[in-house]
């Protein structure tokens, strides 16, 4: 999943993980929670490659993982692909959610990504 911002002005973590959900949201809408989680990944991989700024990116995509999770309406976790998903947002209630939800089902685990 290939997105690059493209706001000339100073982009604050805030603000680019506003955009970043603008983008991202239709095209994920829809997905399963596995697609989504490698969707995120590759575009994760694409943003480390793109930015020049790390520390923005660090400070962004937890914000912007937050963000997406409430415009997906922050369903109670059920699934690994889900509590992984959980795990990076900058909310520490969703953050919470899946540190509980993972190991009450170890069994489900799935690679270490």
């Amino acid at each position: 999943m290939r997105v690059k911002p493209h706001s000339p002005l100073p982009v604050t973590p805030e603000r680019l993980a506003d955009e970043l959900v603008e983008r991202v949201y239709e095209p994920l809408r829809h997905r399963s929670w596995p697609s989504r989680l490698n969707a995120l990944a590759e575009l994760l991989d694409q943003l480390h490659e793109d930015m020049q700024d790390v520390d923005v990116l660090h400070a962004t995509f937890p914000l912007f993982i937050e963000k997406l999770i409430d415009r997906f309406g922050g369903a109670d976790i059920d699934n690994v692909f889900q509590a992984r998903i959980y795990a990076k947002s900058a909310r520490q209630a969703h953050r919470a959610a899946a540190d509980v939800w993972l190991p009450a089902h170890d069994d489900n685990r799935v690679g270490s990504g």
